[in-house]
């Protein structure tokens, strides 16, 4: 009876840790709880991503500063339309500037000979 006692705990026991494991693994991301009330400059922001209240508790935007902090911001606020838009557009930027694998710079020579005569 007692082996059958530690059997069954056993079991219950695997059955509720791969239950846990399973709903860690399978929480989404959401890193902002709270938005910010302070103002930030676009140009210190290197990259976003966004946080969506049906997933998480909240709709955010999550900046990245160029100082390696990151920001929650309200997607309604004017400062944070602004960074997300400039963000976007130096992206594009960046995508559109096309440059040649050999990009080496290419000079000329004036090879004038002078004869004595």
């Amino acid at each position: 009876m007692r082996c059958v006692s530690v059997t069954l705990l056993l079991c219950l026991a695997t059955m509720l840790l791969d239950q846990v494991t399973c709903q860690m693994s399978g929480v989404p991301f959401c890193p902002c709880l709270q938005t910010t009330d302070r103002v930030y400059r676009k140009e210190d922001m290197e990259g976003y991503i966004n946080q969506e209240a049906g997933i998480c508790p909240i709709d955010a935007v999550l900046f990245k500063a160029i100082n390696g902090r990151f920001i929650c911001g309200n997607q309604q606020k004017l400062w944070v339309k602004r960074a997300v838009k400039f963000l976007d557009k130096k992206k594009s930027a960046v995508k559109t500037t096309v440059r040649p694998l050999n990009s080496a710079p290419t000079s000329t020579s004036n090879n004038t000979s002078q004869t004595t005569g």
